[in-house]
């Protein structure tokens, strides 16, 4: 699909709802969003290039959902995408062609998971050995530099990678706090896709407290400085 497509199907839902000039165009960000600038009676879309080979359902539906929540001006919540969009932006085939894209636009992501004191890799199979996660053959893991967030990491859904903060990287954090703090992303990503934007936060919590002797992890982490 080029612009003058993605154009044709934002305008002909954007008269729908009131527009008489709609523009849109593909843009590389990294990650997958929509941005827009409007003003009463025109408006201007930015769609991620992640999805210039979506079916035209896909995108026609996607314009939908997102004309109605400029409409309800986000009274309603996050965003509820309808089954076809959600089916192809969870597919395995979307996972596999995207992922490189979004890694190589990720400033910093290391493509390795050996650091200079920790392997990522040994980490992950640590937990899939205890039986705390299962082992996903397309999720990516990596390390990148956190500016000054203290975050030990974030995970994206979607394009199932794990980017894990530098400053893990070290001999003095023990191997369960650094197991757990790896354990923390990868069962964000395991939760998958939240198509309809409901709050997932006790279920997020639920998990976190499958891993032994958490309160001591999280006490570790504060004492350090960091947070999830």
């Amino acid at each position: 699909m080029n612009n003058q497509m993605l154009k044709a199907i934002f305008s002909v839902v954007g008269v729908r709802n009131g527009y008489d000039e709609v523009e849109a165009e593909f843009s590389p960000f990294r990650d997958l969003k929509v941005k827009w600038t409007r003003s009463y009676r025109w408006i201007s879309f930015e769609v991620s290039d992640y999805l210039c080979d979506a079916p035209e359902a896909v995108i026609e539906s996607l314009a939908v959902t997102i004309f109605h929540k400029i409409k309800e001006d986000g009274r309603d919540g996050p965003a509820t995408y309808s089954d076809v969009v959600c089916e192809w932006i969870t597919s395995d085939d979307f996972v596999r062609s995207k992922q490189p894209v979004f890694v190589r636009r990720f400033r910093g992501l290391s493509l390795s998971t050996v650091g200079d004191h920790r392997d990522l890799a040994e980490s992950y199979s640590r937990l899939v050995e205890r039986g705390l996660v299962k082992r996903d053959p397309d999720i990516f893991i990596g390390w990148a530099p956190v500016g000054n967030s203290r975050s030990v990491g974030r995970a994206s859904v979607l394009m199932k990678v794990v980017v894990m903060s530098q400053v893990l990287d070290c001999d003095s954090l023990p191997d369960d706090v650094f197991d757990y703090c790896l354990y923390t992303q990868i069962v964000h990503v395991g939760m998958g896709f939240n198509a309809k934007g409901v709050r997932r936060g006790e279920e997020y919590d639920a998990l976190l407290s499958r891993f032994p002797d958490r309160a001591e992890m999280d006490m570790e982490l504060l004492r350090m400085g960091l947070h999830l």
